[in-house]
């Protein structure tokens, strides 16, 4: 009996559809964001989406901070829009539990990707690596102190006539090459 090698038009477009998820961080600047944009919230599966993308052991803890305040994702990023400075941003999500500066970066970093970057060990080191100057006097800890972060990261990607997105991976792949340069010259 000969298999069916002819795939349907339905087949497709979900291989199409998956194979775009597999980019994951393609997805969510290409269609997340435009969503975000257009819709002023995330569904539920974009914000877990953001939020596997990050730190994939968040998102028991996130969902659990949001059950306990009693709020849906899309609740929480329409308050995050509705907020009127980039502090009230980052505060708005840091009220959930669950989340810390570093969720709160990289959910801010796909709904307004000109303003705010991802904070994580990565990209901090590599801005210590690449830009010493550029360093806020130290890691982030508050909602200001990341927005100042952004500001630093936002200058220095302007200097270098870089968006603020590409220098985010720029930074996060310094760091992820002098840990593999690390380790092949282990010896």
């Amino acid at each position: 009996m000969a298999a069916n090698t002819h795939a349907s038009a339905e087949d497709r477009t979900e291989i199409r559809r998956l194979a775009q998820l597999y980019h994951l961080e393609g997805y969510l600047f290409g269609t997340v964001w435009p969503r975000f944009l257009a819709q002023g919230t995330l569904s539920a599966y974009d914000f877990y989406a953001i939020v596997i993308w990050k730190s994939i052991r968040s998102k028991k803890r996130i969902r659990a901070g949001l059950a306990a305040a009693g709020k849906s994702a899309g609740d929480l990023m329409q308050e995050v829009r509705a907020a009127g400075t980039p502090e009230a941003k980052v505060e708005t999500l840091l009220a959930v539990q669950g989340f810390g500066l570093p969720m709160a970066s990289a959910v801010l970093s796909v709904c307004y990707p000109d303003r705010f970057t991802v904070l994580g060990y990565r990209s901090w080191r590599g801005l210590a690596e690449m830009a010493p100057d550029a360093l806020p006097a130290r890691y982030p800890a508050t909602a200001a102190e990341y927005v100042g972060y952004c500001v630093a990261c936002a200058d220095l990607a302007k200097r270098l006539g870089l968006l603020l997105r590409d220098l985010d991976r720029a930074l996060w792949a310094k760091s992820w090459e002098l840990d593999l340069r690390a380790l092949v010259d282990e010896r």
